[in-house]
């Protein structure tokens, strides 16, 4: 084989060998875009927001390899995921994103079972993940709001959430659970960050006064001696 002959096999084996680094410089990009979102969010500055959005959306999207596999592992997925089998319908999501790395559902799962799995940080790159395929995804930036809740990471709970308000398809429907959690939410941080999403936006809202427990209650039966116990998961 002569030089010129070479030269295709050469330039696809140098291909090759980059394009995990620049895969690798890809993600880091997006990954900024989408927390610039959340800090711009948080902050109300939604020009800054629809600047970011449009940068994710200019991204051409990833091809499919096997698109049919894809459909398979996806559809698997959502069969183990409703049977409560979180390891196997993880890998079955992450198998369908392997085979189609633009399938936005498939890592919106993934971030999703992580979460359920405590597993944050994976949970949020996840979740990263599908908002960089489409950011103007509010479920999943509903779930990364959950994902910085459990992180104790207050402002970028505000930022997520406001995003989630801000994508939701249906506002009424979105206001209407942010007002929930706000008034019902156990979690100190999601519920405060849901509060400042609702003023963010000029929505009714009306902070949640918890009264203090006094410091010997009285009537208060402990759990080894009180009858049918109700034992959480």
């Amino acid at each position: 084989m002569n030089a010129v002959c070479r030269m295709p096999a050469l330039l696809l084996a140098a291909w090759i060998a980059a394009t995990p680094a620049v895969l690798a410089q890809d993600s880091e990009r997006n990954r900024y875009y989408v927390q610039q979102m959340i800090e711009m969010a948080a902050t109300d500055n939604e020009q800054g927001v629809v600047g970011m959005q449009r940068m994710l959306e200019q991204n051409p999207r990833p091809a499919a390899p096997d698109p049919a596999a894809a459909r398979a592992a996806f559809q698997r997925g959502l069969t183990l995921f409703g049977q409560e089998g979180l390891d196997a319908a993880l890998a079955a999501f992450q198998q369908a994103s392997r085979d189609d790395p633009g399938n936005a559902d498939a890592v919106n799962y993934a971030g999703l079972i992580y979460r359920k799995m405590g597993r944050f940080p994976e949970a949020e790159t996840a979740l990263q993940q599908a908002l960089a395929l489409e950011p103007s995804r509010a479920v999943a930036w509903f779930q990364l709001a959950q994902v910085y809740g459990l992180e104790n990471d207050a402002d970028r709970a505000l930022g997520a959430l406001a995003n989630t308000y801000r994508f939701a398809q249906n506002q009424m429907r979105a206001e209407e659970i942010l007002r929930n959690i706000a008034e019902n939410e156990a979690a100190d941080i999601l519920r405060n960050a849901a509060l400042k999403t609702l003023r963010l936006f000029h929505l009714p809202a009306e902070a949640v006064i918890v009264p203090p427990l006094p410091t010997n209650p009285g009537g208060i039966v402990p759990m080894n001696s009180a009858p049918n116990p109700i034992h959480t998961p």
